[in-house]
């Protein structure tokens, strides 16, 4: 299995294709995987990435809460180019994973072509509301499972939509049950709980230089609102809404998602060599 040391820390990764490259990271309970028809769809003009996030799939799972945070994972994206050579890429992420790959393009913005966050939340609309909810589901993964966590994961809609989803539901439930329901708990309370919201950050969107595609479908309450806004303040960023249900875009609507990345991307590597 193509693993490497990062951040120090096993990281499993996938990669196919050479050009320019994209690193895809995934949200809580997910895996590389979830990538797989992005990797397929761009692999014949790109090197695409897409890695298991600490604590989830094949990559190693610290057991230390203090071991999972927004800037460790972070430092995880950064170990991981730096390990594979690469100076420069589209950072590109799915809800937990779109944070790490904002929070990368805060930090280093010199090593993003381009920024491309899908579903982005970021604490939501309602911070009291989400310090409550992510809380009691980080103790029902630890004290009850994984089972339970999702059972109550399901109030939400556009969750509940895509676990019901005849195509794709099967899919994300089964990788959210492979997951460590410990390192899931950690996860939670390290990361969702503990990072700014995206209203807090407008400071430093409006700062942000990097041009940015912001993906979200058009029924993924409570992300619509934080997505609006983070596309309004960073001055070279765009929005696409896609006619979808679920919190899962890219999974739930391929046929759409893949040609609105591939216009932006376009636009990003026309003329560029390989990073």
């Amino acid at each position: 299995m193509p693993d490497i040391l990062a951040n120090g820390i096993r990281i499993y990764y996938e990669e196919r294709g050479a050009g320019p490259a994209m690193v895809w990271a995934h949200g809580l309970g997910q895996t590389w995987h979830g990538w797989d028809g992005v990797m397929s769809f761009f692999k014949d003009r790109y090197r695409v990435i897409a890695y298991d996030a600490r604590g989830h799939g094949c990559s190693e799972i610290p057991d230390r809460p203090e071991a999972y945070s927004q800037d460790i994972m972070v430092q995880d994206m950064r170990g991981l180019m730096d390990a594979l050579g690469i100076t420069q890429a589209i950072v590109a992420g799915h809800s937990m994973g779109a944070n790490v790959a904002l929070n990368f393009a805060f930090q280093y913005p010199e090593r993003c072509l381009g920024l491309i966050p899908v579903g982005i939340g970021s604490g939501s609309s309602d911070p009291q509301w989400w310090q409550e909810f992510w809380g009691k589901l980080a103790d029902l993964a630890e004290q009850q499972g994984t089972a339970a966590y999702l059972k109550e994961a399901k109030k939400i809609p556009a969750w509940d939509s895509a676990f019901t989803h005849p195509q794709i539901g099967k899919q994300i439930i089964q990788t959210e049950l492979d997951n460590s329901p410990k390192a899931i708990a950690y996860t939670i309370r390290g990361i969702q709980r503990k990072r700014s919201s995206i209203f807090q950050l407008e400071p430093r969107l409006e700062k942000l230089s990097v041009t940015t595609l912001v993906v979200l479908s058009e029924g993924d309450t409570p992300v619509v609102e934080c997505s609006h806004f983070m596309a309004q303040h960073i001055p070279r960023a765009t929005l696409e809404i896609i006619p979808a249900k679920s919190h899962w875009t890219h999974l739930e609507a391929p046929e759409r998602f893949l040609p609105v990345v591939d216009r932006f991307v376009t636009g990003l590597t026309a003329g560029r060599p390989a990073s």
